[in-house]
């Protein structure tokens, strides 16, 4: 027993959480794919690091996440106006979400909302001047702090984007 405890790393000495959790999973020979654990592991950790310091930024514009890529969204269509349903299914949002962060948008009157011409169910949110100089403000801010992608090398924010877009495509998410 001694031998084995000597060959061992101890765990209390491994800094990176994924690298931990690599650690476990080889000792308690755990079924499964280890890589695609570790990969979702790693992913949602730097997921999670992107929104706090994103976030953050859009604090001083009293944004949120999901508020920002409404006016995005909106910001980024031709003539920026955008069915409710739509923009809850393009930000992977529930219809819920998207109607709530309508309604927080038009308090601050950031964009209007009216009805569908042709479909009673359906509604119309289009960007108001106010929206789009609020939008730019807060992508100049986070423009500032590199998107939260914090400090990436020469090259690997092209080869994340690149990798991401296959990534997502095999998960199926309609890329092309």
């Amino acid at each position: 027993m001694a031998t084995n405890e000597a060959t061992e790393a101890p765990t209390h000495t491994i800094k990176d959480p994924v690298d931990w959790a690599r650690h476990y999973w080889l000792e308690q020979e755990l079924p499964g794919d280890e890589q695609r654990f570790l990969a979702m592991s790693s992913l949602l950790r730097y997921q999670r690091l992107i929104v706090d310091s994103v976030e953050a930024q859009l604090r001083k514009h009293k944004l949120n996440l999901t508020d920002y890529l409404v006016l995005m969204t909106l910001q980024l269509s031709e003539n920026g106006t955008r069915l409710v349903s739509n923009l809850a299914r393009n930000l992977m949002v529930h219809a819920t979400t998207a109607t709530l962060a309508t309604d927080r948008l038009q308090k601050r009157r950031l964009l209007t909302r009216k009805p569908h011409p042709t479909d009673r169910r359906a509604t119309l949110i289009t960007i108001t001047a106010t929206g789009r100089k609020l939008v730019s403000k807060a992508t100049v801010g986070l423009n500032e702090i590199g998107f939260g992608l914090g400090d990436p090398k020469p090259g690997q924010v092209d080869t994340l984007l690149d990798l991401l877009i296959d990534l997502r495509e095999a998960a199926g998410d309609k890329v092309h």
